[in-house]
């Protein structure tokens, strides 16, 4: 999606009526259309959710909706629909890894709601740059994304130089682990400041 379109200034639109219209219009026109009913349709806070007899943790801008389901609210085919939220490269859309195969994220879900603290662009770099660190975390270690309100809160806290150290030492705290299953959250990471931590070679 194009970063112009996030940074413009917002309108402020009930959710309501964008449901009215999208009854109006059951099928998404396109990809525009079709991502802004998914933004429409995430969770606007952090729940867990019932799915195929287990608990899934779906956080602010996450959905655990089927595919099936996500077919009916866009109007389009199952395949149709899949191919949408799988292919999309962009940034705007990502699968998050687990057990539930339809478990998708909008990394900058509160920079689209508008939600940025006074409204500043250095609050939009703050989110960007918290959104790169969180995915390079969980990429590396395998960890559930737990906490990413508690993380992000911690990522504030950081000085620019920090947080450019702990995303650049993900890789070293990771393989200086005696062992894996040590390995802390990211929001733990994070308070302890463990990017910091020194290594004998």
């Amino acid at each position: 999606m194009d970063r112009k379109l996030k940074t413009i200034g917002y309108v402020m639109i009930p959710r309501d009526l964008l449901l009215k219209a999208f009854d109006e219009h059951p099928e998404a026109g396109g990809d525009m259309d079709a991502f802004l009913r998914i933004l429409t349709y995430v969770n606007y806070a952090e729940a867990v959710v019932k799915r195929e007899s287990r608990e899934v943790l779906c956080a602010r801008g996450e959905s655990v909706i089927s595919y099936s389901q996500w077919a009916e609210i866009l109007g389009w085919s199952l395949g149709r629909t899949r191919c949408f939220i799988r292919l999309i490269t962009n940034g705007s859309i990502e699968l998050v890894k687990g057990d539930c195969a339809s478990h998708i994220r909008i990394p900058a879900y509160d920079v689209w709601t508008g939600k940025r603290k006074n409204g500043t662009a250095a609050d939009s770099t703050v989110e960007e740059s918290f959104g790169l660190f969180w995915n390079e975390y969980h990429e590396t270690t395998r960890m559930p994304r737990q906490n990413r309100e508690g993380a992000l809160r911690e990522w504030k806290r950081l000085s620019q130089k920090e947080r450019k150290m702990a995303l650049e030492n993900i890789d070293d705290y990771f393989f200086h682990l005696r062992d894996t299953k040590y390995c802390r959250q990211a929001v733990k990471y994070l308070a302890d400041k463990m990017f910091q931590d020194e290594y004998d070679n």
